[in-house]
């Protein structure tokens, strides 16, 4: 099920997508402000997690493409961490540098919102942004995403970092 936005459209994963997930985990700018995974994945790895069946009920993942040339990905947004009794979700996002400040990663941000709210009936959508990470900050306020509070997150070594949780609850 294919979800439109105004620049893009949010569709479901494909067998031509394989590459352009692993470039987007492999990327080491995208590694530094993202609380994805911080080690190496090999291709093998990425291979098992696109072939595993999807699970509607721990998410949405979708490829985010331009209208205009829907089979080429421009990133990957995800909806994750449901709680259907709660009504709530995490968003998070991943673009590839070229497509950035485009307005991609906004439309994304609120076409697949809206859909959370519209469709899946959820209350609260929200995002954890590490707190260097200015440009996500920035989308998710663009996006109506309000800051709610602030934590520490332990990140092995004795290292930490301040994370930020942004929110947007239905009806703002």
């Amino acid at each position: 099920m294919d979800i439109t936005g105004h620049k893009v459209i949010l569709r479901a994963i494909e067998e031509q997508d394989k590459e352009l997930l692993l470039d987007l985990i492999k990327d080491p700018e995208i590694s530094k402000v993202t609380r994805g995974y911080s080690r190496p994945v090999s291709y093998e790895h990425q291979l098992r997690w696109f072939r595993s069946p999807p699970d509607p009920v721990n998410g949405v993942h979708s490829i985010i493409a331009d209208r205009e040339a829907p089979r080429v990905g421009l990133g990957i947004i995800i909806l994750s961490n449901m709680d259907p009794i709660a009504g709530t979700a995490r968003i998070s996002i991943k673009l590839k540098r070229s497509v950035r400040q485009k307005g991609y990663g906004e439309d994304a941000v609120t076409a697949l919102v809206s859909y959370a709210f519209q469709k899946l009936g959820l209350n609260h959508i929200y995002s954890n942004i590490l707190e260097y990470n200015q440009a996500s900050r920035r989308l998710f306020e663009k996006c109506g995403f309000n800051q709610e509070s602030v934590h520490e997150s332990r990140t092995g070594a004795g290292h930490s970092r301040n994370v930020y949780l942004y929110g947007i609850s239905r009806g703002e």
